[in-house]
């Protein structure tokens, strides 16, 4: 497997208030960084990015300490964006709740992931759009990120894998079979068919939403009556 450069929001690591252990409280995305955290060095390194201040560093310090995060790579912007960091870190995935930053990545040639449900859910789930998978969009980071997913699957790991798309934008088997190759098991594939007007995140509730970069993001086809969800 090859290494892929991780870069998360520091906002998704850790809730920014202050425990009673002088530490600040677990973000969404704690445990699953402890996971990461476990990995070898080879396959795996994590940045942490933040636009906070740097006058909080050393509570940052003392909480990744306590929660057994032994993460180097830390970097504070001070409110500049985090692009050109990133891409000088050579970041090829990124996670964030910050959805004018992930456009920003995903823009800039990165493949980023919305963080969309706040506090602890046992089930990580990860929704890919199809077109992801479309040649001219496709990003270099989606080869080295779905093995690692089904890595951690195959770990046991609580992760849930969809992959998204319409009746009008049908799944080409060369897409099932790349999860097939990166052992990467779609747990479910949702074809959009309802017109009830929702968004697609309010719909399913995903932990990271990882839509296509150029294009507007999947929604309900306007008057139809259902959205079929077929299990892998």
């Amino acid at each position: 497997m090859e290494r892929l450069n991780i870069g998360v929001d520091l906002d998704a690591i850790f809730e920014m208030q202050i425990n009673e252990h002088n530490c600040y409280n677990p973000g969404l995305l704690l445990p699953f960084c402890q996971q990461l955290m476990g990995l070898n060095h080879q396959v795996v390194e994590l940045f942490v990015f933040s636009m906070h201040d740097p006058s909080v560093s050393s509570i940052v310090f003392d909480s990744l300490s306590y929660y057994g995060l032994n993460i180097n790579q830390l970097i504070f912007t001070g409110g500049e964006s985090t692009v050109s960091y990133l891409h000088a870190l050579e970041v090829e995935v990124y996670l964030s709740f910050d959805e004018k930053g992930i456009r920003q990545m995903k823009e800039s040639g990165i493949l980023s992931g919305l963080l969309t449900r706040q506090g602890y859910k046992e089930t990580l789930s990860f929704i890919f759009d199809h077109r992801l998978f479309l040649d001219e969009i496709t990003y270099p980071g989606l080869g080295k990120w779905l093995p690692l997913i089904g890595y951690l699957q195959q770990q046991k790991y609580p992760i849930s894998v969809e992959l998204m798309t319409t009746r009008t934008c049908s799944v080409d088997r060369l897409v099932l079979e790349l999860f097939k190759e990166s052992n990467c098991k779609i747990n479910a594939m949702c074809f959009i068919a309802s017109g009830k007007g929702e968004d697609l995140i309010e719909l399913y509730s995903p932990t990271v939403y990882f839509s296509a970069c150029s294009q507007e993001a999947l929604k309900p086809l306007p008057n139809a009556e259902c959205i079929l969800n077929i299990a892998f």
